[in-house]
C-alpha cells in the first residue's frame, strides 16, 4: 500500500482495498469525515495539485478557483447552496452560468449522480 494510501484514516479500510478503485495506481487520495467541514488529502498540500484545492479548501476556495479561471463573479449564496446541498436547480444554474441551458447538463447529471435532475 502507498504512502499516501496508508495517511487516510482506517475508517476508510474498506475502500482501501477495494479493487474497483485501482488504489495502486493513484498519486493522490481524497476524503472527508462525517460532520467534518473541510476534506483531507495524501499527499498532505495541494500546491502540486492547485486546481483541486478547492476539495480540501472549502466554498471560498473553490469560488476563487472559478472567478479567475472564468474571469467573472460568482454569487457566492447560489454556490453555497449548492454545496451544501449537493444538488443544483435550473434557476441556480442560471445565476451561476447563464450561457449553458440544464438539459446540456443531463448526460453529465446522469454520470455523475446515476440519475438526472
Amino acid at each position: 500500500m502507498s504512502e499516501c494510501l496508508n495517511a487516510m484514516p482506517e475508517a476508510f479500510q474498506q475502500f482501501k482495498v477495494e479493487p474497483a478503485f485501482s488504489t495502486d495506481n493513484a498519486s493522490l487520495f481524497f476524503w472527508q469525515v462525517i460532520k467534518q467541514p473541510s476534506w483531507y488529502s495524501s499527499p498532505a498540500g495541494l500546491q502540486e495539485y492547485p486546481l483541486l484545492g478547492f476539495f480540501a479548501g472549502n466554498i471560498a476556495a473553490y469560488k476563487s478557483l472559478v472567478e479567475d479561471y472564468y474571469e467573472k463573479n460568482i454569487d457566492v449564496v447560489v454556490l453555497e447552496k449548492v454545496f451544501e446541498s449537493l444538488d443544483v436547480t435550473a434557476d441556480q444554474l442560471m445565476m451561476l452560468n447563464p450561457n449553458i441551458e440544464f438539459a446540456d447538463l443531463a448526460d453529465d447529471f446522469q454520470e455523475i449522480l446515476g440519475r438526472t435532475l
